[in-house]
């Protein structure tokens, strides 16, 4: 089992900041977020190495309103343009020698339907085909991400994730499952992880108010025993967010960012206590 956490939470921290600080803090891994224009990914790389700091993938760049990295946008110039971005973070990915890249069907923020019942499915199903041949050729695993419906507005919970990879149906995409979005949208904290076993890559993890592990109301022996009994034995990645308004906005100010840093510390200490004999093996 390896812990990661995802560096956009961080908000606008300089990314070798970051890097250097999970490092310090004794993460193995680090989920960086796919703007591909932001940063130079050679640098990166080398960075990590230097910090034996793995990055284990990115987090897809997809955010509402930009209807051009939407791919499930009516528009099919629009959808053209979403999937040709996200090959070049599918680039990205080999470049800093990473495993997989978080794929949000829908754009994250668009909480309404575009077209009528299922085109906005089907829409985004072409688009996700339309990356397979790549991903394969640079062994890149798609991980599809339900969000709760205040975040997005086709794959929700752990079945329409299931639904969805099943229906592609190719062994480059898989799904994770959020406990923060599981909250929201699925009855039952343990019994999705051995449903969808065979189709995860990663795990996300943050509490019911998105902030530490232990720090909300989840039950989170239950998640923990779901996973043991589901046999995953990969990467589970932190993704806390600061407290404060509008969600997709990571950085909350300089007296709310304090709170990430402590976030980190306590939630990764969390899981090396709940999983410390699969760690040890």
């Amino acid at each position: 089992m390896k812990f990661s956490i995802c560096s956009w939470t961080f908000g606008n921290a300089p990314i070798e900041e970051v890097m250097k600080f999970v490092a310090k803090t004794g993460y193995d891994a680090i989920e960086i977020r796919a703007a591909v224009d932001r940063y130079n990914w050679t640098e990166l790389l080398q960075l990590s190495k230097d910090l034996s700091l793995e990055i284990g993938g990115l987090t897809g760049d997809t955010g509402w309103p930009n209807e051009e990295q939407d791919l499930a946008n009516r528009n099919p110039l629009n959808r053209r343009k979403a999937v040709d971005y996200f090959k070049r973070q599918i680039e990205a990915v080999k470049l800093v020698e990473g495993r997989y890249i978080v794929v949000c069907p829908s754009a994250v923020g668009k909480t309404a339907l575009m077209g009528n019942p299922g085109e906005d499915w089907k829409w985004a199903m072409e688009s996700v085909h339309q990356l397979t041949d790549l991903a394969s050729a640079l062994d890149v695993t798609l991980v599809i991400e339900p969000l709760n419906r205040y975040e997005s507005c086709i794959v929700n919970s752990a079945e329409d994730a299931l639904r969805f990879v099943q229906e592609v149906n190719h062994p480059k995409v898989k799904t994770l499952l959020d406990t923060y979005h599981m909250n929201i949208e699925d009855q039952d904290m343990e019994a999705p992880f051995e449903k969808l076993k065979d189709h995860l890559e990663i795990i996300h993890v943050a509490d019911s108010n998105r902030q530490a592990l232990g720090r909300g109301h989840i039950n989170f022996e239950k998640v923990v025993s779901g996973i043991k009994k589901s046999g995953f034995n990969k990467t589970i990645v932190v993704e806390c967010s600061a407290p404060g308004a509008n969600p997709f906005q990571a950085d909350k100010g300089p007296l709310a960012m304090k709170s990430i840093n402590t976030y980190a510390v306590e939630s990764l200490a969390y899981l090396k206590r709940s999983f410390e004999e699969v760690v040890s093996k």
